[in-house]
């Protein structure tokens, strides 16, 4: 008997408070009308810090114990652009100035993950909010907005797929305590 066992579709996230996640709706509805592609749905806006992919139960509890022992310090964005990654095709929301914080939390993330069997990506990290996906011409998308996000804690993020679209459940927080 083959018994299928199993996985989980997993990555780790910076998550929005449900006032950051309407000031990103909000300010983006001002440029929305102006483009052309499949909106993201508020309820799964994020940023992510590392994509892992399908797992077992037995790396999901790795990545879970793993996590639980990076020490990082709280920070703050302040999302204040829009760009657009043509080759992609996503239309995001980022910050002109990334904290050394966030670079910080993302190198000793993946370096914790790591005995999980998580190889990091090698392109440089670029934190961004994706607003929109199969955008193929984006509009001008330019202006002035400041959207401040205290971080305090990152967490680990399920991708669930219904008929309807993609889920994103958080099933663990991890506090930011320095």
């Amino acid at each position: 008997m083959n018994s299928k066992q199993e996985t989980y579709r997993l990555f780790f996230a910076l998550w929005p408070s449900t006032a950051v996640r309407q000031s990103i709706v909000e300010t983006f509805s001002v440029v929305s009308p102006k483009l052309k592609g499949r909106v993201m749905r508020p309820q799964n806006l994020h940023i992510t810090l590392h994509f892992v992919g399908q797992v077992t139960q037995t790396t999901k509890d790795c990545l879970h114990s793993a996590a639980q022992s990076v020490k990082a310090r709280r920070f703050q964005l302040n999302f204040d652009s829009f760009g657009h990654f043509s080759k992609a095709k996503i239309f995001w929301m980022g910050c002109s100035e990334s904290p050394a914080e966030l670079t910080e939390l993302h190198s000793k993330l993946g370096a914790a993950i790591e005995n999980c069997g998580y190889r990091q990506e090698q392109r440089s990290y670029s934190p961004h909010i994706t607003l929109m996906r199969k955008c193929v011409k984006p509009g001008p998308g330019q202006m002035d907005f400041s959207i401040p996000w205290p971080v305090d804690e990152f967490v680990l993020v399920e991708s669930v797929t219904h008929q309807q679209g993609v889920e994103y459940r958080v099933i663990n927080k991890y506090s930011l305590s320095i």
